[in-house]
């Protein structure tokens, strides 16, 4: 798989201050959920960070952050850092959704969009507290979300998924902020991976 195709793999894929405030009584897990899906269902440009921590096989990404929307055919730019080797390199980047690669901004945001199939897909949801994200007061939810769903967003997992999912809670429509996604060992000789993932500026 090429460089540009990994890094728009990771637009499945932060900043949390403070311990969350467990004081309830907080909203039901799986109306949070589903409030953001539908939120975020028509975000068209956004802001985003993610980080991995572990070895994903066939997926060397270690760092990514830029811009990326679905406006003029669909677009990301932005910097990259990836496993070379034993080392790592970090690079620039700008793609393009007519380029022959098979991640597209398009395969992640919108109301068909990876993303919003990942938000649907959350399973057992539970509202855990409430903390700030990016200086901003969100609700924290942890869940699952199957394999098969997880799969049909990033092709090199085929386990179930511990995830956690941020949805704002500053008195405005419900987005979703912020993913963190546990990632099973592919082997009994590696660790779990950890995926972070920060959305901002998001526009329609």
């Amino acid at each position: 798989m090429s460089r540009l195709a990994l890094l728009l793999a990771l637009l499945l894929t932060a900043g949390c201050t403070g311990s969350p405030d467990t004081r309830g009584p907080f909203p039901a897990g799986s109306d949070l959920v589903r409030e953001a899906a539908t939120s975020f269902a028509s975000v068209r440009s956004v802001h985003f960070a993610a980080g991995v921590n572990g070895v994903l096989p066939g997926f060397p990404l270690r760092q990514i952050e830029g811009d990326a929307t679905l406006d003029d055919g669909g677009t990301a730019t932005g910097t990259a850092d990836v496993q070379d080797g034993d080392g790592h390199t970090k690079f620039p980047f700008t793609v393009h959704d007519d380029q022959e690669l098979p991640y597209r901004v398009g395969a992640f945001l919108g109301p068909q969009g990876g993303l919003k199939r990942l938000l649907d897909g959350v399973t057992d949801a539970k509202t855990e507290g409430r903390e700030n994200v990016d200086d901003a007061p969100a609700l924290r939810i942890a869940g699952r979300v199957p394999a098969a769903v997880a799969h049909s967003v990033l092709a090199q997992v085929n386990a179930d998924l511990t995830v956690k999912v941020w949805v704002a809670d500053d008195g405005g429509p419900r987005r979703f902020v912020r993913l963190w996604v546990q990632i099973p060992p592919a082997g009994d000789h590696l660790s779990p991976v950890m995926i972070e993932l920060s959305l901002t500026e998001q526009r329609p």
